[in-house]
């Protein structure tokens, strides 16, 4: 398996499981990442993705003959269920993540830092085309001078600076990372969902994002947690 999955109460833990490749990722572990996170999201409250080993992911495997065509329609899939996914996505970045490694790191939602965590997008040593979506999103995530000289140079990004521009939080293990995804269960799944979308509007349209506001207050979880703050307990949120 590329992929392998255990669940810590309702945060599935999804790994990548390709050490002896540094966690290069193929067209067959782009499908089947994207599967796992499908079905992680219909089943549990958060997904945490990380990568077995001491690096995040080396990025597109360039063993593969199929790097320029259906490696790039597989992954864009594999971005897109992360994005889509109804559940938050906590990655915890363990070592590097290169290329398609940082990009697959920029699709999740939060992002914890370990100590050996750092960045790197070297697409101009590659001749690749770079989407309009990597660009936004790095500039929106390390602001658009740090994104400029990623892109341009292919400068390395280290854990340090990443933290102090606001692309992950800090942590120490793996352990950290599975706390945060555990909060992030334990709230609203409705308000969550709508929070994803708003920040996908490329993926959901405008009547999408409003509808999933109206859901989330015509919810019994708004009632629910009415009922607990008035009791002094917390909430039992259903997704209902």
């Amino acid at each position: 398996m590329l992929v392998t999955t255990e669940t810590r109460g309702d945060v599935a833990v999804l790994t990548i499981n390709r050490d002896e490749k540094r966690n290069a990722i193929s067209v067959a572990l782009a499908r089947e990442l994207a599967g796992a996170v499908r079905a992680a999201g219909e089943n549990h409250r958060a997904i945490l993705l990380t990568g077995a080993g001491s690096v995040f992911s080396a990025g597109a495997d360039l063993s593969e003959d199929k790097v320029g065509g259906s490696f790039f329609a597989e992954f864009n899939e594999l971005t897109r269920a992360l994005r889509r996914s109804p559940a938050p996505v906590v990655a915890f970045i363990n070592g590097p993540a290169i290329g398609a490694g940082l990009m697959l790191s920029m699709a999740c939602d939060i992002r914890v830092l370990g100590p050996a965590a750092s960045f790197r997008i070297p697409v101009g040593d590659m001749a690749i085309g770079v989407d309009a979506w990597t660009v936004e999103t790095l500039a929106d995530l390390v602001g658009g001078s740090l994104a400029r000289a990623m892109l341009l140079t292919g400068m390395t990004l280290s854990r340090e600076v990443a933290v102090g521009c606001g692309y992950g939080l800090a942590g120490e293990g793996l352990d950290d990372a599975v706390e945060l995804a555990a909060l992030a269960a334990s709230k609203a799944p409705l308000t969550l969902q709508c929070i994803k979308k708003q920040f996908a509007p490329d993926l959901h349209s405008e009547d999408e994002r409003d509808a999933a506001v109206r859901a989330a207050f015509a919810s019994d979880d708004l009632v629910e947690s009415t009922r607990a703050r008035a009791e002094g307990r917390p909430p039992r949120f259903t997704g209902r």
